[in-house]
């Protein structure tokens, strides 16, 4: 069983690894990369797990309140 310590620090590495990886995506995207893909991780260690991670792209299921003002010319 885990301490309450060790959960905590294992809660704040998910969450670490969260921000990095969002931080990740939006300079990725904000520089023009196509982050929607799939790809296949294989790790140099021969006991380590190889990853496939897959990025897809969503929306939320709420209308935004934002309504943009377009300018006449």
């Amino acid at each position: 069983m885990q301490s309450d310590h060790e959960n905590q620090a294992i809660g704040a590495a998910i969450v670490d690894f969260e921000q990095s990886l969002a931080q990740l995506i939006l300079e990725s995207f904000a520089e023009g990369v196509p982050v929607e893909d799939s790809w296949d991780i294989t790790v140099p260690v021969g006991d380590a797990p190889d990853w496939t991670v897959t990025i897809e792209k969503t929306y939320p299921a709420e209308e935004s309140s934002y309504q943009p003002e377009f300018l006449k010319e």
